[in-house]
């Protein structure tokens, strides 16, 4: 029997960020399951993935109609509306997976609703995505959208990041790991709060804290001349020492493995990958309080540099990280039968209807 045509619809890596991450450990984890095809939504085009900005609709309506599921990841609203309609005009079974919601007035939210509905089940990756949507209880489900790393597939770091991180160990400073997907702006604050690391690393140091941060943002097509700004900072603040602020692609996942504490500073969120990754890899967690954070988080106030810094420095004075535990675990036959299953029973129904069961 042959497999069923999976349509992926949304950013595919690189630029490494939390999406397009999910997808390529989806599609790592199902791929003896079903026949993937793929829409690309990225800045970055590859040759070997047909990508939306080429704005050839032949071809998209092409990969439409041939698909027997369409599985949407799409960050923007816009971009949902448009592969929703589309597929419902196919007649197209179409799982919708929401990792973020802008907020937006209830005249909006109406008829984004009415159109949201056009997909066959909706996957929410936190609770308080519930508040942006009117649904009936059979149409969503809450579900983190992490899956977890297989690590010995991980690429390994550059040899220049693992020179500079063992020094910074061997002089006995506390490694703080954060990430970006790019230099983004939100309520004209950084999304994902570069200038406040920048900051609590300056007071840090001026109490004799031994700290040193690795900052790695994976996109800055959008957002160089902010990226330069950041690093001209940094050595204006002779902070540039035990601050690394990269460009690079990279396993964040190693980052994390090689780091002490993990902290996801943002203004704004979904169910930060960041996060997950660190409490799977059993390393302190401190983040914002913007959303509800998993079990075992530390977390400080939204853009409050007095409770993050107050908060990050108990963390590197009680230096226990070795001993830190999270009841968090993930099986990774559990994840892959949950996603399994999600396609199948969409598929399912779709017999059922064509079967008149």
């Amino acid at each position: 029997m042959d497999s069923k045509k999976v349509l992926i619809i949304g950013p595919l890596a690189p630029p490494f960020g939390g999406v397009s991450i999910h997808i390529l450990r989806l599609t790592q984890l199902l791929n003896s399951h079903f026949d993937f095809d793929f829409v690309d939504e990225s800045r970055i085009k590859k040759k070997e993935y047909f990508n939306l900005r080429s704005l050839n609709l032949l071809k998209y309506f092409d990969k439409i109609k041939n698909a027997d599921l369409l599985y949407i990841n799409s960050g923007k609203t816009s971009l949902r509306i448009f592969h929703l309609l589309i597929g419902k005009l196919f007649a197209k079974k179409m799982i919708l997976i929401i990792h973020s919601f802008p907020k937006t007035s209830t005249l909006v939210k109406r008829p984004v609703n009415q159109i949201y509905n056009f997909a066959n089940q909706i996957m929410l990756v936190n609770e308080q995505l519930k508040t942006n949507f009117i649904l009936p209880e059979n149409k969503y489900v809450v579900k983190e959208a992490f899956i977890p790393p297989a690590i010995e597939n991980e690429s390994e770091l550059s040899p220049y990041i693992c020179r500079w991180l063992d020094e910074k160990k061997d002089k006995g400073n506390t490694i703080i790991c954060a990430n970006a997907s790019s230099l983004e702006m939100y309520n004209s604050e950084d999304v994902y709060g570069l200038d406040l690391c920048i900051a609590v690393l300056d007071r840090l140091r001026k109490k004799n804290v031994c700290a040193s941060f690795i900052f790695v943002v994976s996109s800055i097509e959008k957002n160089e001349e902010k990226f330069l700004e950041y690093k001209n900072e940094l050595s204006k603040l002779k902070l540039d020492n035990d601050f690394l602020l990269i460009n690079e692609r990279l396993s964040f996942v190693r980052v994390i493995q090689m780091s002490d504490i993990v902290l996801r500073s943002t203004n704004t969120d979904g169910d930060a990958l960041t996060v997950r990754e660190g409490l799977f890899l059993k390393k302190p967690v401190l983040a914002s309080d913007v959303v509800k954070r998993p079990e075992g988080v530390i977390l400080f106030k939204n853009r409050n540099i007095d409770d993050l810094e107050f908060k990050l420095e108990n963390l590197i004075q009680s230096k226990n990280f070795a001993n830190f535990e999270h009841e968090y675990s993930f099986l990774l036959n559990d994840t892959s039968q949950f996603y399994v299953d999600l396609i199948e029973t969409v598929l399912a129904k779709q017999k059922c209807r064509k079967a008149r069961c």
